[in-house]
């Protein structure tokens, strides 16, 4: 009744600032002549005025993404309030979320809820979107199901990323950014450079590539102090862009990506006083930066892309075909020491991933505006990821618990302990799971414009998807202290898949209040296909594949105004929204019962009953005068789960914040987590960038730039472990520059995190690990104040 009480006075808030201001859209681009200037997205497969969309849009252009340095999905976070990211030790564990939805899940198998899409082609996994954004000419973020007419497991939103496309006349660019850290070790250097031009009379190219090197802020103890993780990044894009008659454009693209480098080391923030007393070495505290590994974390990934894509004008109709195919792959070695370092050498977990991506789109469109607006189109979609886990662990303390780690991420245990009488054990596994994911979706909307005035969108897609999976364990325990006969264990192969069909589709009533300002109300629905949990224990194969993980569905409800005014000076938009998932896709921590000699501990896939996402979001840009340029984004968001029943954190007691004892042993199993929080999502957050420029002669001029983001404290586990909160902290960056040349060269000098304020992107028990309450994090790469320069010219 209160969440209700709360969505109605906002509902009421939101339509009477909307009235007040006649109506706001978010869109970035900033001009010298005191006016902001006109953004075209096409999130509705066609291209628009963002302010004419009736959905929530932020549409970041060429110009701020450079103004406010975002280089990576990590630093769009920072400038989007509605947009968190987290990874752990490597691209593989990334999530994105969406007004506090996101997938968290490390298995193959099951796909992420908020899609994000390249160039019109969508990436069939988070890691992929591990890139460096060089030379684009726009991102936009979606907030809300897409599912109509982007698909694809986008029930929570989608970020759509946009290259630039070639250029009509000669131009160039270089550019170099260096950044250190000023309390720990570790530093940063960015190259990008690219050309573009006119190659014949009707083909001209752009060719763009960039070189990332960077030193981690971690210290290695066990590793003569070293510092980690280290990585190198490099990688480029080639597009042609063919017209050989004013009809027809095609396109092709090449997008490649490699890193080279290590995993972030698992870092514990607090432990408990045995193990403080027996590694004094270790600075234990919230930001403990302090490791210790055997020296042998690697992750290596590349990336290749292929985009060919057309645009055909057939008298009142254009064909468009969208032909896409990528294929990523991952190579990971890890290692996790006990944190005396000596009882446990988890060494040689060597993961092998690989994803090859195929997708083919093709729509049919008016060629010009008019009364009806439509679109129709398919997309094929078939994707194909398969995973080898190689493992040995030394050295196990027999009748103890032992993490092996995973596929994916060495805090996925799949393989523990030794009920054998001996000193010790050694333990090998040799894994191989697959995922085969196929998808037809047939689409169709339209804009039907009744009046000047009033304009009714519609649109419905069906969505036919298929999945197969395999999956085989060899597990081999050899004890020592005894007779040293292996003990040889193994699960599968077993296959098996699932089919399902559903229908998405959206309905949205726009009223133009004014020439620049609108009110509008829409509801939309999404998708995400079930899937085969392969991150389960092989010992549960069976039941894994007879009872597969539900589908999830998504309904949402925004309303909102979209406006400008004071001759195109101020910009406000104001969204509410109510979006309600079934079956949410969760991921959650399995301990093992105190009972269970030689258990297993483990993440598993379940499907929460229900959660909520509602609030209000508030997007503002200003150009009061030719030399001041303002944007802030704000958010207010209660993201719960009304019927979700996890396992118990570490620790937790029966009746302790709603600790159930589900078989009657004394111990608490699982708990009623409803109306309790998502993992990483606050409740209150806000971003705001500003810059004065102020000209210095007839062709220089010098900038001073503020921007950065607030968030409160959020929980970092849907378990709702109290000691893995983070608490609410800023991040607030300056930057002071000189343009001159005409606009050709530009020299800046910044500092990151003016305030040196820390913070985490993931917190873990893991004390079922070692021993008790030991907690551990994975530190933002904004966690200390930085100093960086950066120089770059253009022709």
């Amino acid at each position: 009744m209160l969440r209700n009480q709360t969505l109605v006075k906002l509902s009421t808030l939101a339509f009477c600032v909307g009235l007040a201001t006649s109506g706001s859209a978010y869109a970035q681009e900033k001009v010298r002549t005191g006016q902001l200037e006109e953004v075209i997205v096409t999130a509705n497969k066609r291209e628009q005025n963002v302010q004419d969309v009736p959905m929530a849009i932020t549409a970041m252009s060429r110009t701020f993404l450079e103004d406010n340095g975002i280089g990576s999905v990590e630093d769009l976070a920072k400038m989007v309030p509605s947009v968190q990211f987290e990874t752990r030790s490597d691209p593989s564990t990334s999530v994105i979320r969406v007004r506090g939805v996101g997938t968290a899940v490390l298995g193959i198998a099951v796909e992420s809820n908020v899609s994000v899409v390249v160039d019109n082609v969508p990436l069939a996994r988070t890691e992929m979107t591990n890139f460096e954004f060089a030379d684009l000419e726009r991102i936009e973020v979606l907030r809300g199901p897409q599912g109509t007419l982007f698909g694809k497991n986008s029930t929570a939103g989608l970020i759509h990323v946009i290259s630039r496309d070639p250029a009509s006349e000669f131009e160039a660019f270089t550019k170099i950014d260096a950044v250190t850290y000023e309390t720990f070790p570790g530093s940063t250097v960015t190259s990008h450079m690219g050309v573009s031009g006119p190659l014949t009379d009707t083909l001209s190219g752009r060719v763009t590539g960039f070189v990332k090197r960077s030193e981690g802020f971690y210290i290695d103890v066990l590793n003569d102090n070293r510092t980690g993780p280290n990585n190198d990044v490099w990688g480029g894009r080639a597009k042609l862009m063919w017209t050989p008659t004013e009809d027809l454009i095609v396109k092709l693209n090449y997008e490649t990506n490699r890193a080279h480098g290590a995993t972030t080391p698992i870092t514990f923030r607090s432990a408990n006083p045995d193990k403080e007393a027996e590694t004094p070495e270790i600075p234990y505290g919230p930001e403990n930066r302090t490791t210790k590994t055997f020296g042998l974390d690697r992750s290596n990934n590349r990336s290749d892309g292929y985009t060919l894509s057309a645009d055909w004008t057939l008298g009142p109709v254009v064909l468009t075909s969208v032909t896409g195919w990528r294929d990523y792959g991952l190579n990971n070695n890890i290692s996790l020491p006990d944190l005396e370092g000596d009882s446990l050498d988890v060494r040689d977990i060597f993961t092998r991933r690989d994803t090859t991506t195929f997708t083919q789109e093709l729509r049919i469109a008016p060629s010009e505006p008019g009364a009806l607006d439509w679109t129709i189109g398919a997309l094929w979609f078939d994707n194909k990821t398969d995973e080898h886990v190689f493992g040995h662990v030394d050295n196990v303390p027999a009748g103890s618990l032992a993490l092996v780690g995973s596929p994916a991420d060495p805090l996925v245990p799949v393989l523990l302990t030794s009920p054998v009488m001996a000193d010790s054990v050694d333990i090998e596994t040799d894994k191989t799971t697959a995922a085969y994911t196929k998808n037809l979706g047939i689409f169709a909307q339209g804009t039907w414009h009744i009046t000047d005035l009033w304009h009714l969108t519609a649109g419905v897609r069906h969505i036919s998807e298929e999945q197969e999976a395999y999956a085989y364990n060899k597990d081999i325990m050899t004890a020592t202290g005894v007779s040293a006969v292996p003990v040889e264990t193994v699960s599968g192969p077993i296959s098996g898949g699932i089919k399902d069909q559903d229908f998405v589709g959206t309905l949205s009533v726009q009223f133009d209040v004014a020439e620049d300002s609108n009110l509008y109300g829409t509801v939309s629905t999404g998708y995400r296909g079930g899937a085969i949990d392969l991150q389960t224990p092989p010992s549960e194969y069976e039941e894994t594949f007879a009872n597969p993980v539900k589908a999830e569905t998504a309904l949402n409800f925004e309303v909102g105004s979209k406006s400008r005014f004071f001759d195109n000076m101020l910009q406000l938009n104001i969204a509410l929204f109510r979006t309600v998932f079934s079956d949410f896709q969760a991921q959650v921590f399995v301990p093992p019962s105190s009972s269970d000699i030689g258990g297993v501990i483990r993440f598993t896939v379940q499907n929460a009953g229900e959660l909520q996402t509602q609030g209000i979001e508030i997007d503002l840009q200003a150009q009061p005068t030719e030399s001041l340029f303002i944007a802030g984004s704000f958010l207010y968001n209660e993201a719960i789960f009304n019927d979700f029943h996890p396992q118990c954190f570490t620790g937790q007691n029966v009746g302790e914040a709603g600790g159930e004892d589900t078989d009657g042993n004394g111990t608490c199993d699982t708990q009623d987590a409803s109306g309790k929080p998502l993992a990483n999502a606050p409740k209150l957050s806000f971003s705001l960038s500003t810059r004065y420029e102020v000209p210095l002669s007839d062709n220089s001029r010098g900038y001073a730039q503020l921007s950065g983001r607030w968030q409160d404290d959020v929980q970092m586990n849907t378990t709702q472990d109290p000691l893995t909160i983070q608490e609410a902290y800023g991040i607030w960056d300056l930057r002071m520059g000189w343009v001159g040349h005409d606009d050709r060269l530009e020299l800046s000098a910044y500092v990151k995190n003016l305030f040196d304020q820390f913070s985490t992107q993931a917190m873990v028990n893991l004390s079922v690990v070692n021993d008790r309450r030991d907690i551990a994090h994975f530190i933002s790469n904004d966690a200390d104040r930085q100093f960086g320069i950066s120089a770059g010219y253009s022709w």
